[in-house]
């Protein structure tokens, strides 16, 4: 039986409040300390039938290491063949926006995967730390007001994604791994300072700056309504087609309609390969101030923007 902790009855109740006894889940396993936490408190807490319960296990290749570890992993936790699938991802670590890619790639995967399984709830082991760290890295690439207020999406396509250990430190779940006698394989790349991310882990923890920053954090979380002011503005017709309310929209001012276009694109941002611009936005704007003649599309950033049934819309190509 589980010892009873701070971190053990947070997940219980998360999943009382999120999931119901009969649904699917899949969990999102590296092998690392976080994901090996969250899948042993998962099962531990008996909430889910097992046989409803899957296990994706995503090698990246990165480290000759890494095959063996899995397989260790596997053998160690006794996991049923059944219900787990391991997912090779082949992207060279050396080209740029390796991390980028990799999550892509992982998150595109994870829908067709869960899709063809009737899955509807993902779990990933996103902790604290690292909605502080990806706070501070949207800070420093200048993300806008709708970035800065919801780090983690809960949503990914079709799918729900929940994180249970975001509201506990690196600090907490490795206690709670080493009290438990868990194993868990460190990725010794999380070291190696050539990716952006592990520069600003190691800047963090280095000047201790995770305590401000999670306060700023929680300040910028209190605005999440930011990233809904785009629905009165923009009605989803099919895909990725949506009516523009034009004449409500331009009787915003400036700041009001540069806040509504980047919520909009914030919210479909899974769509994109690359990351609006300020430029793009104010581009977006200019169309919608002029008149858009019957049939005429003009480009706009990932898309395009034409008249359809006498309204303006938006096509997300």
């Amino acid at each position: 039986m589980i010892n009873e902790t701070p971190l053990s009855l947070g997940v219980k109740d998360y999943l009382k409040n999120n999931i119901s006894t009969n649904e699917k889940i899949l969990i999102s396993i590296s092998c690392g300390l976080d994901s090996t936490v969250l899948f042993d408190l998962i099962t531990k807490s008996k909430y889910l039938k097992n046989k409803n319960i899957y296990y994706l296990i995503f090698d990246h290749q990165k480290r000759a290491e890494g095959k063996y570890e899995i397989k260790q992993f596997i053998k160690f936790y006794n996991l049923s063949n059944k219900n787990l699938f391991l997912k090779k991802v082949s992207i060279n670590k050396k080209i740029k926006g390796f991390q980028e890619k990799s999550r892509s790639s992982r998150y595109n995967f994870l829908y067709n995967f869960s899709k063809k399984r009737n899955i509807k709830n993902i779990f990933l082991g996103h902790h604290l730390d690292d909605l502080n760290e990806t706070f501070f890295m949207r800070k420093i690439q200048q993300s806008g007001t709708a970035g800065l207020s919801n780090i983690f999406s809960d949503k990914f396509k079709s799918l729900k994604l929940h994180r249970p250990l975001s509201k506990y430190s690196k600090k907490q779940i490795k206690s709670y791994a080493n009290r438990n006698k868990l194993i868990w394989f460190e990725d010794r790349t999380n070291l190696e300072l050539v990716f952006t991310r592990n520069k600003i882990r190691h800047f963090l923890y280095s000047n201790n700056h995770f305590s401000k920053i999670n306060q700023e954090r929680l300040i910028f979380s209190k605005t999440f309504y930011i990233r809904s002011l785009y629905q009165d503005f923009f009605k989803s017709k099919k895909n990725k087609i949506f009516y523009i309310e034009t004449e409500k929209f331009n009787n915003l001012t400036e700041n009001l309609k540069f806040l509504v276009v980047q919520s909009f694109y914030y919210e479909n941002r899974y769509l994109f390969r690359k990351q609006i611009r300020d430029e793009n936005i104010r581009n977006f704007i200019k169309i919608l101030d002029n008149n858009i003649q019957n049939g005429k599309e003009r480009s706009i950033f990932s898309g395009k923007i034409g008249v359809l049934n006498k309204k303006n819309y938006i096509n997300l190509t």
